[in-house]
């Protein structure tokens, strides 16, 4: 399997070539990425955003990106790894730099102990603070962090790879705490107060997109945790 990117006229191109076993599957299933050939897939970003922040202009940080799709491609796409320690790495360098965040996504499912194994861990955080996160994670950006002026159901976003491991990094105004309609729930973890997508929207989320496996999850645990509730 080979994974690189290159660069046209007008794009700036994920590729991978020869994928097979979970890669190739992950590729197949995933709406962003188009098979070109019979082994190749393909992911394209425009080169003419009008980004304030557009990577392209920011020689270092896109030679970051080429370099960590080149050496982790294989991983971030796979989505195989231990989101414990990840988290753990995420939690103490948004704590030391007073980063306000929250955990989406199963990893919020799977902190409340539910049989969940995630396949990313998706982190949204404040808009004030999402060029300070950019700066903290720079080495590990596999797509660019940046601002798409409203292009996307979420205006700034990226992707890193930590050890293996996809973390999204989301942030809208609508998605500050200050402006949601359901509150996160705050919960307290391997020595960190963290803040989470309550259950309740998880569940509504889950039962939208059909996901019937998930939804058994969280139906047996709310239900244990009634009986144990009634049991006290």
């Amino acid at each position: 399997m080979e994974f690189y990117i290159y660069e046209n006229n007008s794009q700036f191109v994920y590729c991978v070539e020869n994928p097979e076993g979970r890669v190739y599957e992950k590729l197949k299933d995933d709406p962003f990425w188009t098979k070109t050939e019979p082994n190749k897939f393909i992911k394209s970003y425009p080169l003419d955003t009008n980004w304030d922040d557009a990577w392209y202009l920011d020689k270092k940080y896109k030679e970051i990106i080429i370099n960590n799709f080149s050496k982790h491609g294989k991983a971030w796409i796979e989505q195989v790894f231990d989101w414990k320690s990840v988290l753990l790495f995420l939690a103490k360098i948004f704590k030391d730099n007073q980063i306000e965040y929250w955990i989406t996504g199963s990893v919020s499912e799977a902190l409340l102990g539910l049989n969940i194994i995630p396949n990313d861990i998706d982190i949204v955080v404040h808009t004030k603070d999402f060029y300070k996160v950019k700066d903290l994670t720079f080495n590990y950006a596999i797509e660019p962090l940046g601002d798409n002026k409203g292009a996307w159901i979420i205006r700034y976003f990226g992707k890193l790879i930590i050890d293996g491991a996809s973390v999204d990094i989301a942030s809208d105004e609508k998605m500050n705490v200050e402006n949601l309609k359901i509150p996160y729930e705050k919960i307290s973890w391997e020595g960190y107060d963290l803040c989470i997508t309550s259950l309740k929207s998880r569940y509504e989320i889950e039962l939208m997109r059909k996901r019937a496996d998930r939804i058994k999850i969280i139906e047996e645990y709310l239900d244990s945790k009634q009986m144990k509730d009634i049991n006290k």
